[in-house]
């Protein structure tokens, strides 16, 4: 009877070793090929992988929305060091996160060792591009840095083994050497309705405030084209650091232009089309109604 007992305790706990292996397996199928960067930006590995005992004892999966991560985990300060623990239990967590969007979409993928950064960091845009890999090790910066804009532009490329960073790697670092932020570069040509614009930009021109990047709080240039909320394009207004710069053109709903006018760093300097017709600047000026509007005539 013990012998059989023994057997059966040996095969159980071979089948849960399998099981183990298998999962961690799996885990990092889905680190290393799923999220691949885009080949025009080759990145190399330099992933110290740890022994396979002690990823069967300790490797985690945890899968969820950012503000589920948020309620899960929380940064605790050793030393100099912050140690991802969970919540529940403070512990230190060892293993794969994936966030996902509102969409469904993966968003963020994180991978720690006894709450440190350790193996591949990856970020995505909304359109699923990818917009960031970083690689750690023993929670210290070790490998490769990228970031790409939406498009699938370097925006920066850097290098770092333990901590330190290697500046000769590169010959150029990306876009960044034009002292553009990314969301900068990103939104200098921006389509969207006006829910979707209160979410990248604020400020109304309209008033006399000038607009700027939500996310940075740059004052913005760029070109940015109005759509209502069947997608109709109702406006396409050009900016310079936050002011109308340039030709600002409004469409009516039945689709036509109805005001196109120019503009000096904010400052209008004259009509091209007025009320869905050509200007006439020879025209007539009214001022019996509000004399004071004569002022508008030399504040220009």
């Amino acid at each position: 009877m013990e012998k059989e007992f023994e057997s059966k305790n040996q095969t159980r706990l071979g089948e849960d070793i399998l099981r183990r292996t298998a999962k961690i397996m799996l885990l990092c199928f889905i680190a290393s090929c799923a999220e691949e960067p885009p080949p025009s930006s080759p990145i190399e590995s330099v992933d110290d992988r740890l022994p396979l005992s002690e990823l069967i004892l300790q490797e985690e999966f945890w899968e969820g929305s950012s503000t589920e991560f948020e309620e899960t985990f929380y940064a605790k300060e050793d030393g100099f060091e912050e140690i991802l623990c969970r919540k529940e239990g403070d512990s230190p967590f060892s293993g794969l996160i994936k966030i996902r969007a509102r969409t469904g979409s993966v968003s963020k993928t994180k991978s720690y060792w006894y709450g440190k950064p350790h193996g591949d960091f990856f970020e995505w845009h909304e359109n699923g591009n990818l917009k960031s890999k970083s690689q750690f090790k023993n929670g210290m910066k070790h490998g490769y840095f990228y970031i790409w804009t939406k498009d699938g532009v370097v925006y920066s490329r850097r290098f770092f083994e333990e901590d330190l960073e290697d500046f000769g790697r590169f010959k150029d670092l990306g876009a960044s050497e034009s002292g553009k932020s990314l969301a900068a570069i990103e939104l200098e040509e921006w389509e969207g309705n006006g829910v979707e614009f209160y979410k990248k930009f604020a400020g109304d021109p309209k008033r006399g405030g000038m607009i700027h990047i939500r996310e940075t709080e740059e004052l913005y240039s760029g070109t940015i084209t109005a759509m209502d909320d069947k997608g109709r394009k109702e406006a396409v207004l050009r900016f310079s650091k936050g002011k109308y710069h340039g030709t600002i053109s409004k469409w009516n709903e039945a689709g036509s232009l109805w005001e196109e006018a120019e503009f000096d760093r904010g400052k209008l300097v004259g009509y091209t089309i007025k009320k869905g017709k050509p200007f006439d600047a020879t025209q007539v000026i009214d001022l019996s109604k509000d004399p004071s509007s004569i002022e508008m005539l030399f504040n220009n």
